[in-house]
């Protein structure tokens, strides 16, 4: 029996979840972005990151920030979205994770769709990062377009660091669609904090506007909550969760531990 038909209790639905997460959320983190730029905010909190002196971010030059902050961070979340796939993979013979099998492959696919979308983006649009704009030191003017050459592209819109931190909020509707309340409150909690100190890490070092950091949420919220469409589609919970049954083993479980 699939885990994905294994237990119906209460299902969410599927036009309220998709519009509150794939559009209504995505769309106020877009419109805030605009806001930002519009309103001058962008370049404003730039400034204060920037020493008009040097001509250059300061924060660029911190050595531990660059490790940290940046490297160190990147490295962990691949860490965490490698042993997402590790288990996935697993499932198919480990009987304990097997209930979960559908629920890890999904999780760490939407845990990549979005930050994968984001580096597309880079390679169509030619805004700029702050420290490439003439304002702030680079040789760039300031420039918005999109469906640019290859060549031309800024390859700096939307950030990619603040997509990683945001693409946690997989974990938060891995906890929806399981019925845990626990899996859901961590990922949320850990998809706002990675996505909001990956942002400033950047933006102090002067690789991003804040209105590029929201737009990375607004698409990384949508995709993963695309990502799980198929479960509300269905009007189905993922087996494992929120004490629901789960459906006999595979007869391809091999280890149960």
């Amino acid at each position: 029996m699939s885990t994905f038909a294994a237990a119906r209790p209460a299902p969410f639905a599927a036009v309220p979840f998709l519009l509150r997460h794939a559009l209504l959320i995505p769309a106020s983190l877009g419109l805030a972005a605009y806001a930002v730029q519009a309103l001058g905010i962008d370049f404003a909190l730039a400034s204060t990151f920037f020493d008009p002196a040097l001509k250059d971010f300061p924060a660029r030059a911190l050595g531990w920030l660059e490790l940290l902050g940046h490297r160190l961070a990147k490295s962990l979340l691949l860490g965490l979205w490698m042993a997402l796939l590790a288990a996935a993979i697993a499932s198919r013979w480990i009987c304990r994770l097997h209930p979960h099998r559908t629920l890890l492959w999904t999780t760490t696919a939407a845990m990549a769709i979005g930050p994968l979308a984001v580096v597309l983006l880079k390679d169509i649009n030619a805004h700029h990062c702050p420290w490439d704009l003439k304002r702030f030191g680079g040789t760039a003017e300031f420039t918005a377009a999109w469906f640019v050459p290859r060549a031309e592209a800024g390859r700096c819109f939307p950030g990619g660091h603040a997509a990683g931190g945001f693409s946690l909020v997989a974990l938060y509707f891995a906890g929806v669609a399981s019925g845990s309340s626990r899996l859901r409150l961590a990922g949320l909690v850990a998809a706002l904090i990675a996505g909001a100190s990956f942002s400033a890490v950047r933006m102090m070092q002067g690789a991003h506007f804040l209105s590029h950091n929201l737009w990375s949420a607004a698409v990384v919220w949508s995709l993963a909550a695309i990502a799980f469409a198929p479960f509300t589609v269905a009007g189905e919970r993922i087996a494992g969760g929120g004490g629901q049954p789960t459906p006999p083993a595979d007869p391809a479980c091999r280890f149960s531990c």
